[in-house]
């Protein structure tokens, strides 16, 4: 039998085949596995995370990358809410007291000219009329005005736009974060008080000198403005924004934004490019008086102003007077506001995907 011979070099050579051959499969393998695992981790990690994120948008030019909370959509006044305007037929703008309503009355008396919002306050809202009264305002009507507004003080006039309106109406509801409009309401109330303009408070309870100081009795303020919501002071958020008014919304899916009042001026202008556009002024009406208010403390009688007042007690106002009713809904609000202020122009639009 013939012997075999190999060589050193050739043994060498042949073991560091076998090697290679047997270490590729082993680092694949080792690759994906690897990359399972982190996939897992990272899987893992995403079961964590809440769905209370701050809402993160990125700016795409005239579109934004919209991720919000609830689902919604956030607008700009470069491009997205003019298309929306363009693509709409009657447009209704309301909003509680405080909040722009003043303003946006008179830019749409002025904007389309036919309609008084005056004398129709609240005709258009359909909301509080007997259908023998719609019918009768129905008939005088010779044109149907394209803009109406209106302050709202509670649910229903909204939920029945929800019900009623055609697809392609826009509902344009204007928001004020709620404190600010309940501060807002009284400084108004007390300051018309002071100078006559609208006196539903006794004289009594305040008094007023040459220099047009006004001083307010706190308990006049608690007992005559706060616990019956004198005026402006009724429909805020909670007697708005119940938890009817959001299921209607998921429910009828109307064609709707929210919007900060603090964008009033940009609404105006996009809506006199599409129903006035010869009309180029944006109104900005603001209830100024010459009144300075401060309040006569109850406990001891310090004389502050009213904003140090305010500054002082406002965190126990909504409690004490039971402003914050069982159906409101407090937690849906707050996630649509994080969402409203989070947008870049402030402007929010309902979608399909929209869950409060």
């Amino acid at each position: 039998m013939a012997s075999i011979t190999i060589s050193l070099p050739k043994i060498l050579f042949f073991l560091v085949v076998v090697v290679l051959l047997l270490a590729n499969p082993i680092f694949y393998w080792g690759k994906v596995l690897n990359g399972r695992r982190t996939s897992m981790i990272e899987e893992l990690g995403n079961s964590f995370k809440t769905s209370d994120t701050p809402v993160k948008y990125e700016d795409k030019g005239a579109n934004m990358a919209l991720s919000t909370n609830i689902g919604a959509k956030c607008l700009d006044f470069d491009n997205s809410f003019d298309e929306l305007v363009a693509s709409s037929g009657s447009v209704y703008i309301h909003m509680p007291s405080k909040a722009a309503g003043s303003t946006f009355q008179t830019f749409v008396s002025h904007c389309v000219g036919m309609y008084d919002s005056k004398r129709d306050h609240s005709r258009h809202v359909f909301s509080t009329q007997s259908i023998e009264e719609r019918i009768e305002v129905f008939l005088q009507d010779s044109k149907h005005p394209r803009l109406m507004t209106s302050h709202v003080v509670g649910d229903a006039p909204l939920i029945r736009l929800f019900e009623t309106t055609p697809r392609d109406s826009l509902i344009i509801y204007i928001y004020r974060e709620e404190t600010d409009r309940l501060k807002s309401a009284v400084k108004h109330v007390t300051a018309q008080n002071c100078v006559g303009h609208r006196r539903t408070i006794p004289s009594a309870e305040f008094e007023v000198d040459d220099e047009m100081k006004c001083v307010f009795n706190e308990a006049a303020i608690a007992n005559l403005i706060l616990k019956p919501k004198m005026n402006e002071v009724r429909g805020g958020a909670s007697d708005i924004m119940t938890c009817d008014f959001y299921k209607k919304i998921e429910a009828e899916f109307p064609k709707m934004v929210f919007m900060n009042y603090k964008q009033a001026n940009n609404v105006q202008r996009a809506l006199a490019k599409h129903h006035c556009p010869a009309y180029d002024k944006v109104i900005h009406k603001e209830h100024k008086t010459d009144a300075e208010v401060f309040v006569k403390l109850h406990s001891g009688g310090e004389v502050v102003t009213l904003d140090e007042w305010w500054e002082t007690k406002h965190d126990k106002i909504e409690w004490t007077f039971g402003y914050k009713g069982e159906d409101q809904c407090r937690g849906k609000t707050r996630k649509l506001e994080d969402d409203l202020f989070a947008c870049k122009d402030e402007i929010l639009q309902v979608t399909k995907d929209t869950s409060f």
